[in-house]
């Protein structure tokens, strides 16, 4: 079953948004995204009078998240996107420059070429097809670096994930499926190595508990006890982010 509500938010701004109840929901659980704004599960046979209350009580939090998306969709919108020449790799401290080579065909592709070196190949005066190349090459590197380091962070917490897997979003860092799958962007590979530790330390605590309840902030500090500086920085870490880096279609919820 779906409902409809509004909220108004400090300084006046209002915000519909969804509530779903869910036989296997046992909290409030609110979900925001980029594309599809707020959604609220809630377990059946909860008052709709008080979700809406519970709601009003997030506010704080669900104004956090709006601005921090109008923020990203300003950033990216005034970002020209180019193919590089070069880029830096923080979370790796590794630094890479960008060959292009024009061969036959429609496609593009993008592989390491020697250390330190990214060879393009391909259609590649077409500058998106370049770009998304030089994307899936990210993905594949953060594939093969953030596995190793989140599965290290595991054991050293003593908690166990099922399974690790990589995109590219725009306002997200990372999730943590019921299933215990950890999603991480490979954007972390923008931003510095303490950040990209705080980011998956973050997810691991989600095993233990999936909402951000206080237990959650506590478990969290437990591994990172400068949690609320870095959780601040990480709202500015999308200004570290190069053009190219973004896909051209939004997608993605906002940690």
């Amino acid at each position: 079953m779906v409902r409809t509500a509004q909220i108004t938010l400090p300084g006046g701004r209002r915000l519909d948004y969804e509530i779903r109840f869910s036989a296997k929901s046992r909290h409030l659980r609110l979900k925001m995204t980029a594309r599809t704004g707020l959604t609220v599960i809630a377990p059946k046979g909860l008052d709709s009078k008080r979700v809406t209350e519970l709601v009003a009580e997030k506010s704080d939090w669900i104004v956090t998240r709006l601005v921090h998306f109008d923020e990203v969709r300003d950033l990216i919108g005034k970002k020209k996107s180019t193919p590089p020449q070069a880029f830096d790799l923080p979370a790796l401290a590794e630094s890479w420059r960008v060959e292009y080579r024009e061969t036959r065909g429609k496609t593009v592709g993008a592989r390491t070429d020697r250390s330190g070196r990214v060879l393009v190949y391909g259609a590649v005066a077409d500058v998106e097809r370049c770009n998304a190349a030089l994307r899936r090459w990210l993905a594949r590197r953060a594939k093969e670096v953030l596995g190793q380091s989140l599965r290290t962070l595991a054991t050293e917490a003593k908690l166990r994930f099922t399974g690790l897997t990589i995109k590219s979003q725009r306002t997200r860092w990372g999730s943590c499926s019921k299933d215990r799958v950890i999603s991480l962007n490979s954007k972390l590979l923008f931003i510095p190595r303490d950040l990209v530790r705080y980011v998956m330390h973050h997810e691991l605590c989600h095993i233990v508990e999936r909402n951000h309840t206080q237990r959650f902030w506590t478990i969290v500090r437990q591994y990172e006890p400068k949690t609320e500086v870095l959780h601040g920085c990480m709202r500015q870490a999308w200004k570290l982010i190069p053009a190219w880096a973004h896909p051209i279609h939004p997608a993605g919820e906002g940690f």
